[in-house]
Formats: C-alpha cells, sequence, structure tokens
C-alpha cells in the first residue's frame, strides 16, 4: 500500500477511513468541498448490491411516510449504474459489470411476503422491475437447488472491489493527495478553531475532520457508542464445481431462509478460477458484535464451508475437503435505524468542523458511493 514521504502536521481536511469509502467521496468531493489540498488518513486496511429494497419497503413506508420511502429506494438501486459508469470515465479496470441479481427463497412464507413486497412497490417504483419466478423456474434457470422455493430478481451489479479502490488511490496519489497507511488516529481534540488529530507520527491540526471509520466511529466518536455498532460479518472463497464453471453463473445471489436469515453470493471471473464467493453465517456467530476483524467464527466458517450444495445444484467437486480456498471475517458498521449518517456533526455528536460518514448496515461497497450530495 502506497504511503505519502512526507507527514502534514496541519492540512485544511483530514479523512480518517478503514474501508472503500477513502477514494469514493474523493472521486466526487469537490461537489462538497471545492479544495485541491486534501490529506487522506488510513487508520487500518472491501457485490454492488445487497437485498432489494422491497425487501425494506412496508417498514420505510410505516417509519418515514411513502414519499421518502420511495426516494430512499430509489436512492439504493442507482449505484450500480452509477458505479459503472465511474469506472468507465476513469478506465479503472476493476471487473465492473452490470447483470441481474437473485434473490433465492427456501422459505415458502418468506417468499410469500417477498411477492406482496414486490407488488407494493411497483405501484410506486415501476422501474425497479423486479420479476418473479416460481421455485420451478428458479430451480431451472438459475441453477437453484430443489429447495428453492421461488426466487425474485431484479437488476444489479458487481465489482472487484480491492481493484476499484486500489486504482483509485493511485489517481489520488498523482493527483497530489497525500496518504498515511498504518497511522492509527488515536484521538481528537478541539485546538482553537481547528482539531488536532494524536497519531503515533505526530499531531496534524485540520480545519475538518471527516470520519468514514464505519464500524470503529465510537473510538474517537464516543457519542456513536449507541448509533453505529460494530458487527462482524465472514466471507470466504470456495472452489467450485463443474455444474457452476462450465459455464460460470451469469447472476449474483442471495440465499433468503426462514427468520429474515441470508446469505450473499458472487463468482469470480474465469480468469482466476470462478471462485464462490460467499459470505454470511451472521447468526451461526456466537460474537457477531465485534471489533475484532483478526479473527473468524468457527462456527459461522464451519456453516459456510457447507451450505453451498444446499443452495446450488451440486455435481462435479473434486474434492469436498478442499472446498474453502480462503476464509476471512470484517467489521461492519450497523445502524440503529437502518440508514446511514453522512454529513456535518453537531456539537453534540462532535462539533463543527467534523463530518461523517459511516453506518452502513452491511451495504458499504454501494451506498457510500452516492452519498454525497449529489441530486438522485
Amino acid at each position: 500500500m502506497h504511503c505519502s514521504q512526507t507527514f502534514p502536521h496541519e492540512s485544511r481536511f483530514k479523512y480518517l477511513d478503514p474501508g472503500s469509502q477513502k477514494s469514493m467521496q474523493w472521486g466526487n468531493g469537490e461537489k462538497w468541498w471545492p479544495y485541491k489540498t486534501w490529506y487522506v488518513l488510513i487508520v487500518s486496511v472491501w457485490q454492488l448490491t445487497d437485498l432489494g429494497s422491497y425487501h425494506s419497503w412496508s417498514h420505510r413506508v410505516s417509519e418515514y411516510g411513502i414519499d421518502e420511502a420511495i426516494r430512499i429506494s430509489r436512492f439504493e438501486n442507482m449505484h450500480p449504474r452509477a458505479m459503472a459508469g465511474y469506472a468507465r470515465e476513469y478506465e479503472i479496470d476493476c471487473d465492473v459489470e452490470q447483470l441481474d441479481t437473485v434473490d433465492a427463497y427456501f422459505d415458502e412464507g418468506g417468499f410469500n411476503r417477498a411477492k406482496a413486497a414486490v407488488h407494493e412497490i411497483l405501484q410506486h417504483i415501476p422501474e425497479l422491475n423486479y420479476k418473479i419466478h416460481t421455485g420451478e423456474e428458479a430451480q431451472e434457470n438459475f441453477r437453484l437447488a430443489p429447495t428453492c422455493v421461488g426466487a425474485i430478481t431484479y437488476a444489479a451489479g458487481k465489482i472487484w472491489p480491492y481493484k476499484f479502490v486500489s486504482q483509485i488511490i493511485q489517481l489520488l496519489v498523482t493527483d497530489g493527495v497525500n496518504i498515511q497507511t498504518e497511522t492509527p488516529a488515536t484521538g481528537v481534540t478541539r485546538d482553537g478553531d481547528k482539531w488536532r488529530i494524536i497519531t503515533p507520527q505526530g499531531s496534524i491540526l485540520a480545519e475538518h475532520i471527516v470520519h468514514a471509520t464505519n464500524g470503529y466511529t465510537e473510538y474517537l466518536l464516543p457519542e456513536f457508542h449507541d448509533l453505529i455498532t460494530p458487527t462482524r460479518g465472514h466471507m470466504t472463497a470456495q472452489i467450485p464445481p463443474t455444474s457452476l464453471s462450465v459455464p460460470p453463473l451469469e447472476h449474483t445471489y442471495s440465499f433468503i431462509y426462514s427468520k429474515g436469515r441470508f446469505d450473499y453470493f458472487i463468482q469470480q471471473p474465469e480468469y482466476d478460477g470462478c471462485k464462490l464467493m460467499l459470505g454470511g453465517g451472521y447468526y451461526e456467530d456466537p460474537c457477531p458484535t465485534s471489533y475484532e476483524d483478526n479473527t473468524t467464527s468457527e462456527e459461522a466458517q464451519r456453516y459456510l464451508s457447507r451450505q453451498l450444495p444446499k443452495v446450488f445444484k451440486w455435481k462435479g467437486e473434486e474434492d469436498p475437503e478442499k472446498r474453502v480456498y480462503m476464509k476471512w471475517s470484517g467489521i461492519m458498521g450497523f445502524s440503529g435505524d437502518g440508514l446511514p449518517w453522512v454529513g456535518p456533526l453537531s456539537d453534540e455528536l462532535g462539533g463543527k468542523g467534523q463530518w461523517v460518514c459511516a453506518g452502513y448496515t452491511g451495504e458499504g461497497i454501494r451506498l457510500p458511493f452516492a452519498a454525497n450530495g449529489q441530486e438522485w
């Protein structure tokens, strides 16, 4: 990872970021702050879709009203197109692709509720173009297991996040942005009309600080203790059987079970061996509320390693013992109301000059991209 040679002791803006947002906000940053001198402080070193907007439709209508529910849902669904366009504009080679995603249901009651939600939301946002498939259709068209009772498809996309982020970082460095890696921010204090950020390399004075620290927000902003909860998620890369690699799958997936439980899935390109990327297992983790991303839950990883043959048509596997190629965990920031925190902080939450972009509740790849004040 690049690290700028000079350490800035004073700047106009300081960006504190443990994940993807450091670069995405810069990409449209001048719409918020028209200053060319930026410093990015990376305090640690992220599918363009999650579950469809129809899942949250009834809750949003009851909580915020019909007009706001429409705005939120449209905002969510603009991201695949926006991110693909950004990658094309800046010639970022990150395997970005717009395609349909499949919400595959393995619970009859959940599928019936989902169908009712789809019919309701399409009355207000017809352009979302959800399509409902019977169990037989889903099994045949999407290579799903006989236990699948139905599916809902809609426009989405996929991306290779590391490639996306690393190439944007290179664009920032070329444009003169100062990036300090492996430089944890250990404190933020008021210093006159500015803010002082404390790091092992020294302190930095800044007029503005952007906290893009997601699940770690409360470390520097203790006022967020009850507002954003650090939540551990698990991922696996698995070797595909021939039934899922010859030919490769043409969609991304979410697998939805009883009681609202779900996993999420994407397949890597053919040149990377068509690896199967399965994440989830949240309810199998005995300690999901955690800051610790240097360990994994054995229960969650065991669940993920055994789940794919239960949801797909699974044939032609060479060695089940070598199925899992890689496994890891990561920390998400879950917002109390499911909506992200984006914007300036009040005196009660941090003070003038401090900003926050956090609490994406598991959707930290797609939602931050357009959460920069642009019209939507």
